[in-house]
């Protein structure tokens, strides 16, 4: 008789401890766990350069403006660009510095001139802004030891003819 009740009180314990178990590993798992980010649609950025003329091989100061739903500027974000030059193989990622009053900025180098894309993510707390900007980018082809640091382009890569007709013209600046 006193077997079956240690054996019972013992079953208890074991329940309780783990209905406890679940309970905490839930409560841990709910808290740490990443909230799902809610997508922004009315936020706009503007791209101050888009009339200017980027040129390769020089350190472009790039600019953008995040402005709210009610135009105000946002502060405070964390600004993510993939510049790429659809074509070629490229994934220039930058974390853009904020300024002030909305301005986000980085120094970016272009290796290759033609049509390039900016891809821009935006995160404020729990909310995700996402957009493209396409912009035109003039010059030769940029020598390896002139590009941006961050550009993933090498010439062993297949090439549109574009750019092939522009190998032979490369100038080697810093030797």
């Amino acid at each position: 008789m006193l077997h079956l009740e240690r054996e019972k009180t013992l079953r208890q314990l074991f329940l309780t401890l783990s209905i406890m178990y679940v309970v905490v590993i839930s409560m841990f798992l709910f808290f740490t766990l990443p909230t799902e980010k809610q997508l922004e649609t009315n936020w706009t950025i503007s791209f101050p350069q888009a009339g200017d003329i980027l040129k390769t091989g020089r350190a472009v100061d790039f600019h953008l403006f995040l402005e709210d739903e009610y135009g105000q500027p946002i502060e405070d974000a964390t600004m993510k660009v993939v510049f790429d030059r659809p074509g070629t193989v490229h994934q220039i990622e930058k974390t853009f510095s904020r300024v002030e009053n909305g301005l986000y900025e980085n120094d970016i180098i272009f290796s290759v001139p033609g049509t390039w894309i900016a891809m821009i993510e935006v995160t404020k707390g729990d909310r995700i802004y996402r957009n493209q900007i396409l912009f035109d980018v003039e010059g030769p082809v940029i020598a390896d030891a002139d590009r941006d640091p961050n550009d993933s382009f090498r010439l062993t890569q297949n090439l549109p003819k574009d750019v092939e007709l522009l190998l032979n013209d490369i100038p080697v600046i810093n030797k």
